[in-house]
């Protein structure tokens, strides 16, 4: 089927299209297990429902009313389809649900990570020697690395992000890899597109080579000389890709812009807003993500609900936009950010998990299906879990929360949100399409 439109908010849907051909099983499970009620399908663009989706009780398909015609319909030749999921139904509220298969895929994924960062070690040995890198090797991991995120995305990220001070340099590589290939899927980039995110990610830093191990290792601050001599990896690693046959122009473009910045305060040549590509905004925000969440010399990590709550903060530094879509193809959302959850709540979230860094907390305070607040209750995300999980963020004006503000200060505080209806107009549920 082709995709016109989806009912009601944006943000109930987790993709970055609006309107779309539906052509592969993510995609239709994505759907499926996503907030919307209904979508609107072009029938002209695609297969549009023979028969009522819903059997009735004694297994036999019940007819389907003929739609108007075309010249009858307000949006032409796309209709509108209600929803009535074939699949199963949510867990209870409070009953935890493992992902499936996600030991088994954490145990793969540590291979193709063992794997990819030998390659890593030998890419830039050969480079120290002055050789060209090895550009198929490299596609060939990138694939693996690829299709461990297609059978579960976590397993890989979570697995990659713990990382000891002395292999930073190599894993790190393998990490934006990895993410640069689950934020491409997650903007529904095409499949050869994807592969040179995952390509470029890995060779992104090759250009450190021309730095020193003292300099790359120091614990404390850099002098003015140290501070160039890093600086200068971007043009060193783009001057050594170049003359390796094979490299990808995304491996060459990220290669060289991934320090830039949005607002043209980065290196090497201060670029700025739409002079820098996709490669480039996506990259920035890769590189810096799993920095912070990697123990360094001179830092410790930084939780990944910590990271995207400060990165977040950094005006200018990020494409804000592509911020916001990196944190959804993670599932982690920056401290305070309104989310809906599979148990049918809203929530905003706390922070991470004492115990379990990559954990969030969510509170959530508010029945999606009575439209009322209710006490609020801690909900902890894991990503080893599919239930609870957060389903996407939400927006607090299409659920008409009169002081957003207030109300999220009281949640975070942990102050009774019955307050809330006293101080102003209470919530009466979502905003309808002709609002």
């Amino acid at each position: 089927m082709f995709i016109h439109a989806f009912e009601g908010s944006w943000f109930d849907h987790p993709f970055w299209r609006s309107y779309f051909r539906v052509e592969t099983r993510e995609q239709l499970s994505r759907i499926r297990s996503s907030g919307i009620d209904g979508l609107v399908i072009d029938a002209a663009r695609g297969l549009a429902p023979r028969a009522d989706p819903q059997a009735s009780a004694d297994g036999a398909k019940s007819p389907r009313s003929k739609p108007p015609p075309a010249s009858e319909r307000p949006w032409g030749d796309a209709m509108s389809f209600r929803s009535t999921p074939t699949f199963a139904p949510p867990a209870p509220r409070d009953t935890p649900r493992r992902r499936r298969g996600h030991a088994t895929e954490c145990r793969r994924a540590r291979k193709v990570i063992d794997r990819t960062r030998e390659a890593v070690v030998d890419m830039f040995a050969a480079a120290r020697l002055g050789r060209a890198v090895e550009v198929r090797r490299m596609v060939t991991l990138a694939r693996s690395i690829g299709a461990s995120i297609e059978r579960d995305s976590k397993a890989l990220i979570n697995l990659v992000r713990l990382k000891d001070k002395d292999e930073y340099t190599y894993l790190h590589s393998v990490a934006v890899c990895a993410l640069m290939i689950n934020f491409a899927r997650h903007l529904e980039l095409d499949p050869q597109e994807v592969e040179d995110m995952g390509v470029a990610g890995l060779l992104h830093d090759v250009g450190k080579v021309a730095i020193s191990d003292e300099i790359l290792n120091k614990p404390g601050a850099l002098s003015k000389g140290e501070m160039r001599s890093v600086r200068s990896h971007p043009v060193a690693g783009h001057r050594l890709l170049a003359s390796s046959p094979g490299a990808p122009d995304t491996a060459l473009e990220l290669c060289l812009r991934h320090h830039e910045k949005i607002d043209g305060t980065g290196y090497p040549d201060g670029l700025a807003g739409d002079a820098l590509s996709l490669a480039a905004r996506m990259g920035a925000i890769c590189d810096v993500y799993d920095a912070v969440t990697s123990n360094r010399p001179y830092k410790d990590a930084w939780t990944p609900c910590e990271a995207l709550t400060r990165m977040g903060q950094w005006a200018g530094h990020f494409d804000a936009v592509l911020l916001d879509r990196f944190a959804d193809s993670l599932g982690i959302f920056p401290v305070g950010t309104l989310v809906r959850l599979s148990t049918g709540e809203l929530g905003v979230v706390i922070g991470s998990a004492d115990d379990a860094p990559e954990n969030i907390v969510v509170r959530a305070f508010f029945d999606c299906e009575t439209l009322a607040e209710m006490a609020p209750i801690e909900r902890i995300v894991s990503p080893a879990m599919e239930h609870p999980r957060i389903v996407g963020r939400d927006s607090p004006s299409f659920w008409r929360f009169a002081d957003w503000d207030a109300l999220r200060f009281r949640i975070m505080s942990g102050a009774d949100t019955s307050a809330a209806a006293s101080d102003g107009e209470p919530p009466i549920g979502p905003r309808g399409a002709d609002q």
